[in-house]
């Protein structure tokens, strides 16, 4: 099982909000006076999908047509603050392409309304009501305005979520739809008024009531027609899934951001099981889903702690397993959480977010 403690993917926030952090994103063009050591990073992260190498690096290519950087936001640890100002990893320099904000933790079991806390400041109870959620609600339209896909997520390793009943996953689909779709609302409070989001994120770290999930899911998108939305999930690494499975090959899913990370056996740092997953979710209705590496964005991202830290890749090393992937069909690029752990972490100059970028993109580090 993943790690459920202070920074796995994904912690529920604490509801003692902090003060903003206020980080300015950095720009792509990274000095080379600006060098931070990093933690020894492991020198074998090898898929299976790929005959071992004995080298940590590989020479520069042209990157992967297509490839997505994707970064969860609005929840805090490890010690890190992120920038409660969504809107600031929406730039060309941030390097960032989907967003996915953490988390609605709280539903089913009678609320019909998913709850949560997203970022420091805004808050969303049983009733879909929110609170301070007005300078959220500008930011993602800044995002969207600015290119950027914007995904909202349900789960986390904390919360009180699970699904009693077909009727009761369809109501909740539904109810998802009108709150942050591109309905009206309904009788359903709209927490980012007439802005909506590209599409839902799953990443459900409990057994209990999935069976129902695909029923939300089909709902969800049946609202969608002519639109382009998005739904995304973000499995642990190991085979079968021990939450997701069902949820992956009962539904359709049009991005797996996969928890490479946690779970020795299919962890970086030793062998992925990429071929695996491939193999998993063909003949599923998830078939045509495109497989993101997920990796912590920095030594502290797996587990809060430096006992994390041999999950940790390196710009260098993360070159090195994109660049066995990229040419796959199924390569959709990377998924690393989170946010605040990139902003923490930075190599000449660059987050690991936007060395993440300019791997995708060119097949170098920074």
């Amino acid at each position: 099982m993943i790690f459920t403690g202070i920074a796995s993917l994904g912690l529920m926030a604490s509801t003692a909000l902090a003060s903003p952090y206020r980080h300015t994103a950095r720009q792509m063009a990274c000095s080379t006076n600006m060098t931070v050591e990093q933690p020894s990073a492991p020198v074998a992260h090898l898929s299976n999908s790929t005959a071992p190498s004995n080298s940590t690096t590989t020479a520069p290519s042209s990157g992967s047509s297509g490839a997505q950087n994707v970064v969860y936001w609005g929840q805090n640890g490890g010690g890190t603050v992120e920038n409660n100002d969504l809107a600031q990893y929406c730039t060309k320099e941030a390097g960032i392409d989907i967003v996915v904000l953490a988390f609605l933790y709280e539903y089913g079991n009678g609320v019909l309304i998913p709850s949560g806390t997203i970022g420091q400041s805004c808050s969303i109870d049983t009733s879909g009501k929110p609170q301070n959620c007005d300078d959220l609600a500008k930011a993602i339209s800044t995002c969207k305005a600015n290119g950027v896909k914007v995904i909202m997520s349900l789960g986390g390793a904390a919360g009180a979520y699970s699904l009693t009943s077909q009727q009761e996953a369809e109501t909740i689909g539904q109810n998802l739809w009108d709150a942050y779709g591109g309905g009206s609302g309904g009788s359903v409070p709209r927490p980012f008024g007439d802005v909506s989001v590209d599409g839902w994120d799953f990443d459900i770290e409990s057994n209990s009531g999935n069976e129902n999930y695909q029923y939300l899911i089909a709902k969800l998108r049946s609202n969608f027609g002519s639109g382009k939305y998005y739904i995304t999930g973000a499995p642990q690494c190991p085979i079968p899934e021990p939450n997701m499975n069902e949820i992956i090959t009962k539904s359709q899913f049009d991005y797996l951001f996969i928890q490479f990370y946690n779970n020795p056996g299919c962890s970086v740092g030793g062998t992925i099981n990429w071929d695996d997953w491939k193999k998993n979710i063909a003949n599923t209705p998830s078939a045509d889903a495109k497989l993101f590496l997920g990796v912590p964005a920095s030594p502290l991202g797996a587990t809060g702690t430096a006992s994390g830290s041999k999950y940790y890749l390196a710009p260098a090393d993360l070159n090195t397993l994109v660049g066995q992937h990229k040419d796959d069909s199924a390569f959709g690029g990377v998924m690393m959480w989170a946010a605040g752990f990139s902003d923490a972490n930075t190599n000449n100059g660059c987050t690991y977010a936007q060395e993440a970028k300019k791997i995708l993109t060119s097949g170098q580090t920074c």
